[in-house]
């Protein structure tokens, strides 16, 4: 079994371990949020509203919380809490006038109890929480099909410009890339078995369905290339290994 395997396995376990297997909340886990810091993270005010750039900052928060409850499970407690503390501190205040225009006025104090939580029982209900408000952010931007390939293409390229192609990636970097594809992987599994509820309409092309199912290979491709999140110093890889998907997801995009 390949380390990504792996490290899927221990990532549930630690759901398990947090009381979230198989519940709601879990599920929200796998479906649409994210961006990286610098240029593919906009502003999404209410008065210029890019509904793809929201998608990609809630999947940059779906991914702290991800690689914060595997290094919460892994006894890393000292990255677990800068992890849960990143959406605060870079992508909340991006979006907080999109969050403030949908309603969603619980949403930073979410994440704030997250922030302060200790304990297992304490940990696993401030995840709910947070997981709960970004369910209901996903379910206010109604995406269409071909905003979700637009989006899960755009977290790809924000995760491959993290990378050092002359060198050694940092630590902190090949985190947020690990955490950063995985969220888009569960996004194409979610599509690819119809099980996305949050898409406009909810019944994609048919092609688009199968060819979600042979981008998520692409991408499994890409998770066994990726350094373990786990690993303390600096790891090279080559960002070339996204250019395949990101242009699949291209096309799928339309």
């Amino acid at each position: 079994m390949t380390h990504v395997f792996l490290l899927a396995a221990c990532l549930m376990a630690s759901f398990a371990a947090l009381g979230l297997a198989g519940t709601a909340a879990a599920q929200a886990l796998r479906t649409d949020i994210l961006t990286v810091r610098g240029p593919v993270l906009a502003e999404a005010a209410a008065t210029n509203f890019d509904k793809v750039q929201f998608l990609n900052a809630l999947a940059k928060i779906e991914s702290d919380i991800k690689l914060g409850v595997l290094f919460k499970f892994d006894g890393n407690d000292d990255q677990a809490a800068v992890h849960f503390s990143t959406p605060r501190a870079e992508t909340i205040p991006a979006i907080s006038a999109a969050l403030q225009s949908f309603g969603l006025v619980d949403f930073e104090a979410r994440f704030a109890d997250l922030e302060t939580a200790s304990g297992k029982e304490a940990v696993a209900a401030a995840v709910k929480q947070a997981t709960r408000e970004l369910s209901k952010a996903r379910l206010k931007v109604r995406p269409t099909a071909k905003d979700k390939f637009r989006s899960i293409a755009q977290q790809l390229q924000a995760a491959a410009a993290l990378v050092n192609p002359d060198g050694p990636t940092e630590v902190a970097d090949f985190q947020d890339t690990w955490g950063m594809v995985m969220v888009a992987r569960d996004q194409i599994d979610l599509f690819a078995r119809g099980k996305d509820l949050t898409l406009l309409g909810r019944t994609p092309d048919p092609a688009m369905i199968e060819g979600a199912q042979k981008l998520g290979t692409i991408v499994d491709i890409i998770l066994i290339a990726l350094p373990d999140p786990a690993v303390p110093v600096p790891m090279t890889f080559d960002p070339a290994i996204f250019t395949t998907a990101v242009a699949d997801l291209g096309m799928l995009a339309g």
